[in-house]
C-alpha cells in the first residue's frame, strides 16, 4: 500500500465517482479503476459499491477510508 493509493481513495470517497476523482486527479478513469481493483485485492476486501450513479463505500471501506484519512492528516501534520 502506497500513500498514493490512499490520496486516490479519499478523492474517490469525496467525489463520489472514480471519473470526477480521476479528472481532479489528472489520471486517466481506466488507471485510477485499476489503482482501487489492486489495492482491494492487497488488501482482500471491497471497499466500493459501483453503480452506474457512482461508487460508495461499504462497511469495509468506511474503515479504510477513516484509517486512509488519519494517516494523511497525520502526514500533514
Amino acid at each position: 500500500m502506497k500513500l498514493e493509493q490512499l490520496q486516490y481513495l479519499i478523492e474517490v470517497d469525496n467525489c463520489k465517482s472514480i471519473s470526477k476523482a480521476a479528472k481532479k486527479l489528472s489520471l486517466t478513469q481506466p488507471f485510477l479503476s485499476n489503482a482501487i481493483t489492486s489495492l482491494e485485492k492487497e488488501l482482500g476486501i471491497v471497499i466500493f459499491e459501483r453503480k452506474a450513479t457512482g461508487v460508495t463505500p461499504n462497511q469495509n471501506g468506511q474503515v479504510v477510508l477513516t484509517l486512509a484519512r488519519n494517516i494523511i492528516d497525520n502526514m500533514d501534520h
